[in-house]
């Protein structure tokens, strides 16, 4: 393809743009609409895999210790837990630092807790990590024979509700990025088709004097692709903007789990949205031609 050919295209592609400013702008306003929806969901799924993430690494099974074991007996204890098939971590707990521990957690609020120190209602206990969380219902059973073992706390079933929710969540965020992207063709594709529709005389013509089908297609498919290009662009400002306030607020407002900071999805959110604006761009534009072409 000659430099000067490539010239025609893209020349004829912003004379299209300009001609049709006012729809052309209806375009861009309606795919920056689509691509934030696509772009909030796309966050809010992956920050529901990294909570989901957090949730199985965080996971454990607290052991509580009779209170009338000796502190001699604990490293027995200790050392039967770490023989379980499965379990990858035991830490010992004393009645003292739990009682440190539910200070910390209730924060501003602990002064409830004073005098607690002399008449502990606390037991010792040991928090176990397992290799895989899968064995757990496994595990408790076997933890419950230990010696010394009286109670075993174990919230798989409420991480497994959890887990479900953001897989039910994810699933559900995935189709509706498949319908945003749809509703996203199919408006480019109506825009572009007003102009084509203008032009279908001139296209008839350049058809009837051998002009190929692909040196008609060109124009409209930059013009498609830079209405594209310039959605995904804007629409990656507004929702970096959103999405960098919303981390800020709730940074301050939940501690028990983490959230992407910008930085770490910038990069991934700028080749989607950017990409993916021209790609819908360019294919509302095959669309929209494909019909004036068959002369």
């Amino acid at each position: 393809m000659r430099i000067s050919t490539i010239r025609y295209y893209i020349k004829e592609g912003f004379t299209s743009i300009w001609t049709n400013r006012m729809m052309t702008l209806a375009s861009i306003g309606i795919v920056i609409a689509c691509l934030i929806i696509f772009g909030m969901f796309i966050l809010f799924s992956s920050n529901l895999n990294y909570i989901g993430d957090q949730v199985k690494d965080q996971w454990e099974i607290k052991a509580f210790v009779d209170e009338n074991v000796p502190d001699g007996q604990l490293d027995r204890i200790r050392l039967e837990i770490k023989k379980i098939q499965y379990v990858k971590e035991c830490i010992l707990e004393t009645e003292e630092q739990a009682l440190e521990n539910y200070k910390k957690q209730l924060g501003e609020d602990s002064y409830v807790l004073e005098g607690f120190e002399q008449f502990n209602p606390l037991r010792n206990s040991f928090i176990i990590h397992l290799s895989d969380v899968q064995y757990a219902e496994q595990v408790v059973q076997e933890l419950k024979k230990v010696n010394g073992i009286v109670k075993v706390n174990n919230h798989r079933e409420t991480i497994e509700k959890i887990l479900k929710i953001t897989e039910f969540v994810r699933m559900g965020s995935f189709w509706v990025m498949v319908l945003l992207a749809f509703i996203a063709v199919f408006i480019i594709s109506n825009t572009i088709k007003l102009t084509v529709f203008a032009r279908r005389r001139e296209i008839s013509i350049m058809k009837y004097v051998g002009a190929t089908d692909w040196f008609i297609r060109w124009p409209f498919i930059i013009e498609g692709m830079i209405i594209g290009l310039i959605g995904g662009i804007l629409s990656l400002a507004v929702v970096c903007y959103a999405y960098d306030y919303i981390v800020n607020l709730l940074h301050h407002s939940i501690s028990f789990f983490k959230i992407r900071q910008l930085s770490e999805v910038f990069e991934g959110m700028a080749i989607i949205l950017i990409s993916f604006g021209a790609c819908i761009g360019t294919l509302g534009s095959l669309l929209s031609i494909r019909k004036y072409l068959r002369v």
